[in-house]
């Protein structure tokens, strides 16, 4: 019993290491693009991004390190409720997004190409569930 326990917790800072050099990778990835732009606005802008999701990655994946190093699991009930329910709502808050950009494609907005109106849906996307995902967190459940 206790050698699954001790394999948990390695589990749970593997994950966490992992976590966070995903966020490291995906920082870099767009400190990367943002040089080789050339317009120093949207670099600038775009690395304030980069700074911001590495502060926000970061520290929780360090937090769920420290958990794991305490012995608490990297996720339990709760926090897959937590996901669930976020992701549920930012799909379906994202289909009327979806519809919004469709209706007003023509119109209001003007996307270069098709890549470019996915790449921001997803992106409003990501960004749903990490609203939704911080409401759920603080929220109690009936």
């Amino acid at each position: 019993m206790k050698t699954s326990k001790i394999r948990k917790n390695r589990s749970g800072k593997i994950r966490s290491l992992a976590l966070f050099l995903l966020a490291v990778s995906v920082a870099v990835t767009i400190i990367v693009y943002a040089l080789n732009t050339g317009d120093i606005g949207y670099s600038s802008g775009l690395m304030v991004i980069a700074a911001i999701l590495l502060v926000i990655f970061g520290s929780f994946a360090i937090r769920r390190y420290k958990d794991a190093s305490k012995g608490l699991p990297f996720e339990d009930e709760r926090s897959r409720r937590v996901m669930e329910k976020a992701a549920a709502k930012a799909f379906f808050v994202t289909l009327y997004v979806l519809l919004g950009m469709g209706f007003f494609s023509d119109d209001l907005l003007q996307f270069r190409d098709v890549s470019q109106a996915t790449g921001v849906a997803v992106g409003i996307m990501a960004l749903l569930w990490l609203i939704f995902w911080a409401y759920y967190s603080r929220k109690a459940f009936e």
